[in-house]
């Protein structure tokens, strides 16, 4: 399958005050890219709360290449760079690509399903693996292989 992509136009809610991107408006344009996909797919956020669960996010990571600016129409791309045997953990990557082709960005999320009613982490269902199944990888990408360390209270 190829990446899914999607074109977004920077607004002024997304500018600092060295009017280009602020910094936490890539996750968001990421975020919007995700669901997005995710609701082209089959899974719009109404069949999350059916069924119970969602994602969370363990990390999250940007790095930055070149400015953009207010006004400008950027595509932003999803793929797989890495998932754990069951599906049940997950790290996508997105370009955030400018109009001329130049990468303005790298955004990267690492993160799980969480079922809502029971409070931990789970596989996805089948019809969800499937899906992550057929999203195009990245050529680095990589088995999760899930730890079994605890979260300790201080």
């Amino acid at each position: 399958m190829a990446k899914f992509n999607k074109t977004v136009e920077v607004r002024w809610s997304d500018i600092d005050m060295n009017r280009h991107v602020r910094h936490s408006a890539y996750a968001d344009f990421c975020t919007h890219v995700r669901v997005e996909w995710l609701t082209a797919m089959g899974f719009p956020p109404e069949r999350f709360i059916e069924l119970g669960f969602g994602p969370i996010i363990f990390r999250e990571e940007t790095e930055y290449y070149r400015e953009v600016h207010l006004g400008e129409r950027i595509t932003v791309d999803v793929e797989l760079a890495g998932a754990s045997a069951d599906n049940g953990r997950f790290r996508f990557r997105h370009h955030v690509i400018k109009p001329d082709g130049q990468v303005a960005a790298t955004h990267e999320i690492l993160g799980a399903w969480l079922d809502l009613g029971e409070r931990r982490l789970i596989a996805p269902p089948p019809a969800l693996a499937e899906v992550l199944t057929g999203l195009e990888r990245s050529p680095d990408f990589s088995e999760i292989v899930p730890s079994n360390r605890k979260a300790t209270q201080a």
